[in-house]
């Protein structure tokens, strides 16, 4: 799962950076911009419930530690 932060960081550098002229493709941009920032905020927060809990190995364990909800905010505006 931390190999997938790097990856997901380069898509919120690539989506920030671009210079984009056409509002739906701006809007998209903001759209991959909030979901790869609440996906990395979801990774950190299980791989640090994992570091202090163990793997959740059951359906019972996993529903006793919910993963919370992330604002996936962007600073990116069309």
């Amino acid at each position: 799962m931390r190999a997938m932060i790097p990856h997901h960081s380069i898509a919120i550098l690539t989506s920030g950076r671009a210079e984009l002229t056409d509002l739906r493709v701006c809007e998209l941009a903001v759209s991959i911009l909030e979901a790869r920032q609440r996906e990395i905020d979801e990774m950190d927060w299980l791989i640090a419930d994992i570091e202090a809990n163990g793997p959740a190995r059951t359906p019972a364990e996993a529903d006793a530690r919910p993963v919370p909800e992330f604002d996936g905010s962007s600073k990116r505006t069309c």
